[in-house]
């Protein structure tokens, strides 16, 4: 048996990853769109995120988050997940870093990364939650 899937229709664009008006009844989401809700935000880090991933040859995937396209590399170093992204539409250029959420020691996870990258306390360039008051 031959199960042939039709073309598009004409009218639909890309499947959308906004809410822009579409007739294309899909709506595109993302594997860092499901994931993102296990993670907090705990610092940013001047480096950007190419050279963060290829330090510890890691892959960049390329999603979403809100209205915005992100880039994210996801790694577990000595048990601590961490999610480095970078948000593509924000002003903010540094590599922003997160741990699932029920990490407990934030400092310890964060000099757990440097360690791995080879780089320095000074490259932090924001302790806490970037989208919140909750710097350091």
């Amino acid at each position: 048996m031959n199960f042939d899937v039709p073309g598009p229709e004409a009218a639909w664009l890309e499947a959308p990853i906004s809410a822009c008006p579409n007739p294309n009844p899909a709506w595109q989401t993302s594997m860092w769109w499901y994931v993102a809700g296990l993670f907090r935000e705990v610092a940013c880090l001047a480096p950007p995120l190419e050279a963060l991933a290829h330090r510890l040859r890691l892959s960049i995937e390329h999603g979403w988050e809100e209205l915005s396209e992100v880039d994210v590399a996801m790694v577990q170093i000595r048990g601590i997940h961490f999610a480095l992204y970078r948000l593509n539409t924000s002003p903010l250029k540094d590599t922003i870093v997160s741990v699932l959420k029920d990490t407990e020691d934030d400092e310890a996870a964060i000099n757990t990364l440097l360690t791995a990258l080879g780089i320095g306390p000074d490259t932090v360039t924001y302790r806490g939650n970037v989208r919140s008051d909750e710097a350091q």
